[in-house]
């Protein structure tokens, strides 16, 4: 069995495309989206659109639901709340396409994994909704908070997204009170994909990366996960495509170049 995993696609249609045609020679038996189909990129109704299109089992992220309406951002996210307002106001005019995004689960759970945007461990309770304190990012300290709680949960692999910079984290089960220096952080390289063997007795967090950026980790090319069930492997993908008309149509576009945050992926996709 052969599970391919993406997201953070932020309306960035140039990398989905070549991410989708790259999976497909991977041949995956099946593939799952972690979110933030829209948000920061002015494109969130062409990604939106044709994610549903393709029906992947697909999680909330923070951006969906910040567009949705359904909670606030912090007030210090200056540039993530204008990208959301221009991309509330886009989707507003496609028709479900609020109703689908408040839709979308917190959580999928299998045999084997689990998939979420950002962490099981940060979820609501059940009967609560979610707030923007549910997707703060996997510092040290937040991994610190949770790794007793990682240790004994019941699925043995996390997926998920958010941080935009791909990395796989170990957590070794001969540990009864593990710590912080326990973990072991697998990284790819700029421009090649990252595999490993996983270790039986571990447990793993598998941080994606992200497909559309902004691109964290300083490097401007699509990032997807395949896990491979029959030969205990994770790889990371690293997947060029050609960012010449994404950064073109971002630099002209008269609202969201002026965001700090994307003058920055401007300059990185060029």
């Amino acid at each position: 069995m052969r599970t391919c995993f993406l997201g953070d696609i932020h309306g960035n249609a140039y990398a989905l495309e070549a991410s989708l045609q790259y999976l497909d020679k991977v041949k995956a038996d099946a593939i799952y989206c972690l979110g933030d189909l829209v948000g920061w990129l002015p494109f969130g109704d062409r990604t939106l659109t044709r994610m549903r299109t393709l029906g992947f089992p697909t999680v909330a992220g923070n951006h969906d639901l910040l567009v949705s309406g359904l909670f606030a951002d912090h007030p210090e996210q200056v540039d993530r709340m204008q990208a959301t307002a221009y991309n509330a106001g886009l989707l507003s005019s496609l028709p479900g396409a609020i109703e689908y995004l408040l839709s979308l689960p917190l959580i999928l759970e299998k045999d084997d994994f689990v998939v979420v945007h950002h962490s099981p461990f940060h979820l609501p309770r059940q009967g609560e909704l979610p707030t923007i304190k549910c997707f703060d990012y996997l510092d040290e300290g937040s991994l610190s908070g949770c790794l007793k709680a990682w240790l004994n949960y019941p699925h043995r692999l996390i997926f998920s997204g958010h941080d935009h910079v791909p990395a796989i984290y170990e957590l070794p089960g001969e540990t009864e009170s593990p710590q912080l220096e326990d973990v072991r952080i697998h990284r790819p390289g700029p421009d090649r994909p990252l595999s490993i063997k996983l270790n039986p007795t571990a447990r793993y967090w598998i941080k994606a990366g992200s497909i559309g950026g902004p691109y964290r980790d300083g490097a401007p090319v699509a990032n997807a996960v395949l896990y491979d069930r029959n030969a205990d492997t994770v790889t990371l993908f690293r997947i060029s495509y050609p960012t010449d008309r994404l950064r073109n149509e971002l630099a002209s576009h008269q609202f969201i170049r002026n965001l700090p945050t994307i003058q920055k992926y401007i300059r990185l996709l060029g």
